[in-house]
């Protein structure tokens, strides 16, 4: 059997059309469909239900991609595995990060972890903690870093960074420096984040512990990122509630001020996530065991548990 045809299998459904798929990767149309039909001659059937627009997988179909991913998963561990014989920490670490480790705590110990390992390299995908979880369990990432925990689950966590969600305003703003009531979190514009983000699922508990529905406030904005929201922040659309790791540039600049809500507590961690039952390269785990030792002291953050 053809392995780049199983590629080009592969490509079909995760793009969900012969088009899409040879967009992607690099070949026309037609030679899609020839791939697809030799696939079909193959194994003596209908792989793809076609139509002008789409396809749809038969179940011989969706039983040939469950084996093609087996078989390229079981290529990339070998590949790995001797290479690995020379001992040599190098090769391609996948990560997965929730917005504010993606952005603000990994990139400095990715950087310290390069001077002493020069020859690795890194793919790093921003998302929420929702979707890091996701691609753990399709075995997208090597692991990732999640604000948000997921109870009752396969996955391994340990913590990797202290938190603080803080009240963010314009400079200038009444609140600024203030500590408010809580009744008044009603009375000016809201800017809230994304359904999925740990960031929202934390102040949204926060505030309902001290009797504050998140559906109450008056909400303006709803941002995919910090940086959208802070953005949004600053043009003056509204407050919003941001990790202390992503305000300390805005913060000394005197851009942006901080405010305290009496009785509103919002600490939380960041975690390293892993799926237990996921082979990972030697270049992975040992920058997963570098990111468990690593302080955090003298990047202005707090030391690890």
């Amino acid at each position: 059997m053809n392995l780049n045809y199983l590629q080009t299998l592969l490509a079909v459904q995760e793009h969900g059309s012969f088009s899409a798929a040879a967009r992607q990767i690099g070949l026309t149309q037609p030679a899609v469909s020839l791939q697809i039909q030799a696939l079909e001659e193959d194994v003596g059937s209908q792989l793809v239900v076609r139509d002008a627009r789409t396809c749809e997988f038969t179940p011989a179909g969706l039983a040939l991609v469950a084996f093609a991913e087996e078989v390229f998963e079981r290529l990339r561990q070998t590949r790995i595995l001797l290479s690995q014989l020379t001992g040599e920490v190098s090769g391609l670490v996948r990560l997965g990060a929730s917005n504010i480790p993606g952005e603000y705590i990994l990139p400095p110990l990715i950087a310290s972890f390069l001077q002493k390992h020069p020859r690795v390299r890194f793919m790093l995908e921003i998302s929420d903690s929702d979707q890091i979880h996701n691609w753990l369990e399709s075995k997208r990432v090597d692991f990732g870093i999640v604000g948000q925990r997921q109870e009752g689950t396969k996955f391994e966590y340990s913590l990797l960074a202290h938190d603080e969600l803080l009240v963010v305003v314009p400079a200038g703003h009444p609140w600024a420096g203030q500590e408010i009531d809580p009744a008044q979190l009603g009375d000016y514009p809201f800017v809230e984040r994304e359904s999925g983000s740990g960031t929202r699922a934390n102040y949204e508990k926060a505030l309902r512990q001290i009797g504050v529905e998140p559906d109450s406030l008056h909400t303006v904005f709803s941002g995919g990122s910090t940086s959208s929201v802070l953005s949004a922040v600053l043009s003056g659309m509204g407050y919003a509630f941001c990790s202390k790791w992503a305000l300390k540039n805005n913060l000394a600049l005197g851009q942006l001020a901080t405010a305290k809500v009496a009785g509103l507590m919002m600490q939380r961690g960041f975690y390293l996530v892993t799926n237990p039952n996921q082979f990972r390269t030697l270049a992975a785990e040992e920058l997963l065991n570098y990111l468990r030792q690593q302080g955090l002291a003298s990047m202005g953050g707090e030391m690890l548990d």
